[in-house]
């Protein structure tokens, strides 16, 4: 066989399909239950979907079909009705969070209330499905070992001219490799990419909301990261259909929509350096028995910072041959970034990657490959949501952005530029489609029923500031936001009972705390036989069985995740 043949094999197999829902066999407003199957689903939970139309300002368009997950509520004092719950992305899929954690989010929550998890728009088993590529491997295959892949490698001395130069010529092939896979999209898409938005999906929520507990019924929603864009357009979308709203690790809907992704760094990245040298500083504290990067005890943070620092640096003249990995290749200095990026968002994985980082400073980057090489995203269902969402902006050009970019590796974060590669919202000025509805604020609608923000005061990827926005714009009559003295991303990074108790008052009678209240954490990233967590130091029996939902609950959300 020709080479010439094989690649165009090869062209044919990397394209998806789109697959419409039949709207002769599924009609809107269908809904079906049945049990779920799977090792981890909870006893009692339920799996369907619910048919709602493709477009809601034309009908003709056509149907979807929601994936959705239940748990019902248990309490013997009667129901209240309904929860909505997503775990954060884009791109994630929402039915496991109520199939596999529901009952642990009643502990949270509210046991009179069923906890519903759905898949959005062009995500998970939600029909449509985005399928730009026909497989997973399809679309590993277009980015293998390109930056998109690999991550930006950027020199030691940031002012370097030829590091600029450097990152110019790898900005030229993330915009012809954002070109490439977005033509390759709307190919085999078409316009069925115009429908997986966050103003489709507030209008899915509120229509199944309307089906299941009727027209008159309030939204409750629990919205983890991405989840609390979902709830700052439902809130500021329908103002007047809000129940219960809370928004958890706040991402900043104004940016979201309205300025060009290199230019969100500035602000998204603020407290990420401050988590990282938390991390090496917890590190130091635990010391060498229970973080192998500490070398002797009694180290500061700052010599184990320094010592992993200039590991990643010198990747980024010798990379780190990793033969063994399940795909074999090397360790850049992009991928190393990666890797400790991802790590910062969960703290209760900090001594893990304290050990895989030691591996790799010790010449073996097994793990650490192999965890960059685990992508979140199977195809670009993200983009699909991202892109949809911003408003249209002119192609910028390859130097401003990394001008930028070196402004934010500078005076802001050393992550700027691997948070492209993490968080792929790149690239939406070539995106093939305009969305039926494209909410673009007001983002300070009254609320009757004010929401509440949650905030932890280092989350590397949504920073306190996106939530203190969040309060300024809404106003202190909408909405109050709690802070979590902690790192990591969301509150459920390191459990506290305190965060927990006042979202369990919220969602009993709408009791709100006071604005700017702080809630301390009870775990801590390195635990110790004489400070571990709560659960060795309170006799609370309900503590203990709220602080073990947390818990579980976390586990669900971040799983092998890394973001």
């Amino acid at each position: 066989m020709s080479l010439l043949v094989v690649l165009g094999f090869l062209s044919i197999c990397a394209h998806g399909a789109y697959t419409p829902v039949d709207p002769n066999k599924f009609k809107v407003g269908q809904i079906q239950w049945s049990n779920c199957t799977g090792d981890d689903v909870a006893p009692g939970a339920e799996c369907g979907f619910a048919v709602v139309p493709l477009d809601y300002t034309n009908s003709s368009a056509g149907v979807a079909k929601i994936a959705l997950g239940r748990y019902n509520a248990t309490s013997a004092k009667g129901r209240k009705g309904i929860v909505f719950v997503n775990p954060g992305g884009p791109g994630a899929p929402g039915v496991s969070l109520a199939t596999e954690a529901g009952p642990s989010l009643q502990q949270i929550i509210g046991d009179e209330y069923d906890i519903i998890g759905f898949d959005p728009r062009g995500i998970g088993k939600t029909e449509p499905a985005t399928k730009c590529f026909s497989s997973p491997e399809a679309r590993q295959a277009f980015i293998a070992n390109t930056v998109l892949d690999r991550g930006y490698d950027v020199a030691p001395d940031v002012q370097d001219p030829f590091n600029r130069y450097h990152l110019i010529q790898t900005q030229r092939d993330a915009d012809g490799l954002f070109k490439s896979q977005f033509e390759i999209c709307g190919e085999t898409m078409g316009d069925g990419l115009r429908y997986m938005g966050t103003s489709s999906v507030v209008r899915d929520i509120d229509f199944i909301t309307q089906l299941i507990e009727g027209k008159d019924a309030l939204i409750n929603f629990y919205g983890l990261s991405y989840g609390s864009a979902i709830g700052q357009y439902l809130v500021n979308m329908l103002p007047e259909r809000v129940g219960h709203i809370v928004i958890d690790g706040v991402l900043d809907a104004v940016a979201w929509t309205s300025q060009p992704p290199y230019l969100w760094e500035r602000g998204f990245t603020v407290d990420t350096d401050q988590a990282y040298e938390l991390f090496m500083s917890e590190c130091a504290k635990a010391g060498p028995s229970q973080c192998p990067l500490a070398k002797v005890a009694n180290e500061t943070g700052k010599d184990v910072l320094n010592r992993v620092e200039n590991f990643v640096n010198e990747l980024y003249y010798t990379p780190l041959a990793v033969p063994d990995a399940t795909l074999p290749g090397i360790l850049t200095n992009g991928r190393a970034r990666l890797y400790i990026l991802g790590a910062l968002i969960s703290p209760t994985s900090w001594p893990d990657a304290a050990q895989v980082i030691a591996q790799a400073i010790a010449g073996n980057g097994t793990a650490m490959l192999n965890a960059v090489n685990q992508k979140d995203n199977v195809d670009l269902e993200r983009s699909a949501v991202t892109c949809n969402d911003a408003a249209p902006y002119a192609p910028p050009a390859p130097q401003d952005v990394i001008d930028e970019q070196l402004y934010d590796l500078e005076h802001v974060s050393r992550f700027s530029l691997s948070v492209v590669t993490s968080e792929p919202d790149s690239g939406c000025q070539y995106w093939p489609v305009t969305p039926p509805e494209r909410f673009l604020g007001p983002w300070n609608r009254t609320l009757k029923n004010p929401m509440l923000i949650i905030s932890n005061t280092l989350d590397p990827a949504t920073p306190l500031r996106s939530g203190k926005l969040a309060l300024e714009r809404q106003g202190n009559a909408s909405a109050h936001l709690l802070i979590q003295n902690g790192p990591g991303h969301t509150s459920l990074a390191l459990s506290s009972l305190c965060t927990a108790r006042n979202v369990q008052a919220y969602f009993a009678n709408g009791t709100l705390p006071e604005s700017g209240t702080i809630c301390q954490v009870d775990e801590m990233p390195f635990p110790s036989a004489a400070n571990s967590t709560v659960l060795s130091r309170r006799e609370s029996a309900d503590d203990r069985k709220l602080l073990e939902s947390l818990q579980h609950v976390r586990k669900v959300v971040f799983g092998g995740r890394r973001s």
